[in-house]
């Protein structure tokens, strides 16, 4: 986990949120296009508090939900859309 924020460029910063049944409604799932997901996690890159780029990770029905796992997707996807937005 600690790797992926390891080759972040020094200037942006990540904020992670977990999202599930527990914490938000079925509708705010499907607003952000999951509509069968149980668990999603979402990572922003910020410069300064700009969100530069944003990964999502999502369960599906048959995954065990780990957060650990979750964050490392999402932030490896933020990190390839931010990769391939300066590019």
């Amino acid at each position: 986990m600690k790797r992926l924020e390891a080759n972040l460029p020094k200037h942006l910063r990540v904020h992670v949120v977990h999202l599930h049944e527990g914490n938000v409604s079925r509708n705010q799932l499907k607003k952000i296009g999951h509509t069968n997901a149980r668990y999603v996690t979402i990572a922003r890159l910020l410069d300064d508090d700009t969100v530069v780029a944003e990964g999502l990770s999502a369960c599906s029905q048959k995954d065990n939900p780990s957060r650990k796992i979750g964050r490392a997707v999402a932030i490896g996807r933020a990190l390839a859309s931010y990769e391939g937005a300066a590019a």
